[in-house]
């Protein structure tokens, strides 16, 4: 099925979600959430939050001061 000129583009829009949900899971580390609470909170294994941010998210947080 072709796409029509105006349609968002469904590969685009899942990118785009799993970019949010990578910026929300950032802010509620920067403020103090840990990894395996917002694991439990989303069905997920702490390992599998890790992965999303395979540079570490240490690097890329830093806790607010």
């Amino acid at each position: 099925m072709a796409k029509r000129s105006g349609e968002p583009d469904p590969i685009g829009v899942l990118k785009d979600l799993e970019d949010i949900k990578r910026l929300l899971m950032l802010a509620l580390i920067r403020d103090g959430a840990s990894q395996e609470h917002i694991a439990k909170a989303l069905g997920a294994s702490q390992p599998s939050i890790s992965r999303m941010f395979p540079g570490g998210i240490a690097k890329i947080v830093k806790p607010k001061a």
